[in-house]
């Protein structure tokens, strides 16, 4: 017979001879010798007493004796099933000592056994054991109570494939770390992964509540690609644990933009010049769309589907000064052979509240005075020239040490990340004023001041029909 989990019970000793039968030695070498095991769990119960119900069916098990210690094991065979002989062969023991499991959860209620601590085994007088005295090749603890987790929040025991789904899809899951973690799951069940996490991205995981644009400007070559990452990851990764596909999404070519988006905070826009964007992204309408502060809920189109930008940060790097491509953004362009009239300049400069120039060993860092001072003046930049940085440099002398390049380049950027932060916590709009005074300031909200008019439509003669009280002067 076969099966992919058991459960194996032996005596340590003969209860009646003393001749040793298995060992904890033997066990290990069992258990690292295949790999058709991933996942194993054993303990030696050694202070289980005899019950009443023993004694009575058999009276040489005398109730509060110790048991003659037993070791019970847990094995788990995802890839190919086992024949019962085999592992008993394994371990040197009569196949009689080998039980199969089936059903969903039935490894973890195998190691869930090994230290009686179900309410039914509990009842019956078994002894309650430690974790300490547990060993095996995962965090059994862990998988327990995402277990309990499980059961308590869907009525049921999920097996891991459904409950990688379900991590995916609802919890937010990275396809990364379920390769990471659960790799032959992934690559049973990748597909239909894939189209959970886009689900997620698309439909359930939250939009940002306010979103930051960068504009980087630089020759060719002076390094605007290195700075856009080395300032990503600066204001993203502060305690640098994350790997570069977890923080940033360097978009495509026109027509796989966002073919790959895998949710991550920012959005890297390289070589990207204002007519570039305004034809990535089908005309300025959506342009001002994916680079609002505030963004909406929005659907960006990818092959065979659509895709929902989950970014906090946007950094657009090219050669075109930043003046013209604020100007480009809002001036009169041409779309599909028309021509789309001009907008407003502000529309586009604030949505860009930082733009940085690049020198060969400085760059300069310009700050929308308008969006930090809280007025219209959106086309006033307040500048702070000769901030040092050269990332040409940096990157040729750390050669591939990488923890010191992101430490050098790091430092490049903070005070970029200084102004950042500075400009979360003015965009976080705290209540201005206590709860009385926002109730007396707003108290006629929606009480009517003016007249109850009759309005000729074809003549736009008025009529007053009703005078309405007026508004008192405070």
């Amino acid at each position: 017979m076969k099966s992919r989990i058991f459960n194996v019970m032996q005596y340590e000793k003969h209860p009646e001879s003393g001749e040793v039968l298995l060992t904890e030695d033997k066990i290990r070498v069992a258990l690292m010798s295949h790999r058709t095991i991933k996942r194993w769990a054993y303990i030696l119960h050694d202070k289980d007493l005899y019950s009443a119900l023993d004694e009575e069916q058999n009276p040489e098990h005398v109730a509060g004796k110790v048991k003659p210690a037993h070791w019970h094991i847990a094995l788990d065979c995802p890839t190919n099933a086992v024949e019962i002989g085999v592992i008993a062969k394994w371990f040197g023991i009569a196949e009689n000592f080998v039980e199969t499991a089936k059903g969903a959860g039935a490894f973890l209620d195998c190691v869930q056994y090994l230290t009686h601590e179900k309410e039914k085994q509990q009842m019956l007088g078994k002894r309650l054991y430690s974790d300490e005295e547990v060993k095996a090749n995962f965090d059994f603890r862990a998988e327990l109570d995402k277990r309990a987790e499980s059961k308590a929040r869907y009525g049921r025991d999920l097996s891991l494939k459904e409950r990688l789904r379900t991590e995916v899809l609802l919890h937010g899951m990275s396809l990364r770390k379920v390769i990471e973690k659960y790799p032959l799951e992934y690559q049973q069940d990748f597909a239909y992964l894939e189209r959970c996490r886009i689900r997620y991205i698309s439909k359930i995981a939250p939009m940002p509540r306010r979103r930051i644009n960068y504009y980087i400007e630089g020759s060719g070559g002076i390094g605007k690609g290195l700075i856009s990452r080395a300032l990503a990851k600066a204001l993203v990764d502060r305690d640098g644990l994350l790997r570069d596909d977890e923080i940033f999404f360097e978009v495509g070519a026109n027509n796989t933009s966002f073919e790959g988006y895998d949710g991550q905070p920012v959005l890297i826009w390289n070589d990207c010049r204002a007519s570039t964007l305004l034809t990535k992204l089908d005309g300025r309408e959506n342009v001002f769309n994916v680079f609002d502060p505030y963004p909406a809920d929005i659907q960006q189109n990818i092959k065979y589907g659509s895709i929902r930008l989950n970014n906090e940060i946007n950094i657009v790097n090219s050669v075109e000064t930043w003046k013209e491509f604020l100007d480009t953004l809002a001036n009169e362009y041409r779309l599909n052979g028309k021509v789309q009239k001009a907008e407003d300049k502000n529309q586009s400069y604030r949505r860009f509240p930082f733009f940085l120039v690049l020198h060969e060993e400085d760059y300069d860092l310009g700050m929308n005075k308008g969006i930090f001072d809280g007025t219209r003046e959106y086309t006033q930049y307040m500048m702070y020239r000769g901030l040092q940085t050269n990332m040409r440099r940096i990157a040729d002398r750390c050669g591939n040490n990488h923890e010191l390049y992101d430490l050098k380049s790091g430092m490049s950027v903070k005070p970029v990340v200084e102004k950042h932060d500075e400009l979360k916590e003015l965009m976080a709009h705290r209540q201005k004023g206590s709860d009385e005074e926002i109730d007396e300031e707003f108290k006629d909200l929606g009480k009517q001041f003016g007249d109850t008019v009759l309005v000729n439509a074809e003549t736009g003669e008025e009529k007053i029909i009703f005078s309405g009280p007026s508004r008192k002067k405070s």
